[in-house]
């Protein structure tokens, strides 16, 4: 490694004593990684050593992003369901003043038209029933299948 690395740039370690050299040739190769919400405890210990309570100040701001999530989702699941429940009284409505109009358009004597007025309605909203399903259907694949980074 230090013989490329001295290729590409031939004055790099000039002056760098041998066991400098090799410190820096082991930070250049190890390659560390961690994924996860907190630190691995190396990282953890360093806080710790570095600033006061630093370690006890990590968890703290991990509970704490942890707890806003939390609430975050909480509103959000409430929000759709609230959503979800004006939608379908909405479509009862809707639903209900469509056979009322068409109800009365056939009582005055308009039969195609109230005919065609109620139908109408009715697949409206089979429709809307049918086209909101598979979208729940399909969000629900999606967030079950793994999500690729």
């Amino acid at each position: 490694v230090e013989k490329q690395l001295i290729d590409v740039n031939p004055k790099l370690f000039e002056g760098v004593p041998k066991q400098k050299r090799q410190l820096i040739i082991q930070s250049i190769l190890s390659i560390k990684s961690h994924s996860g919400p907190l630190p691995d405890i190396e990282t953890l210990t360093g806080y710790a050593n570095l600033i006061p309570n630093g370690a006890d100040r990590v968890m703290k701001m991990a509970e704490a992003q942890s707890q806003h999530r939390m609430k975050l989702e909480a509103k959000v699941v409430g929000g759709q369901m609230a959503q979800s429940n004006l939608g379908q009284i909405l479509a009862f409505l809707i639903g209900i003043a469509a056979l009322g109009s068409a109800t009365y358009c056939i009582i005055n004597g308009h039969e195609w038209p109230g005919a065609l007025l109620g139908a109408g309605g009715i697949v409206g909203l089979v429709t809307a029933f049918i086209q909101g399903k598979k979208r729940q259907t399909i969000n629900l694949v999606d967030k079950r299948l793994p999500q690729k980074k």
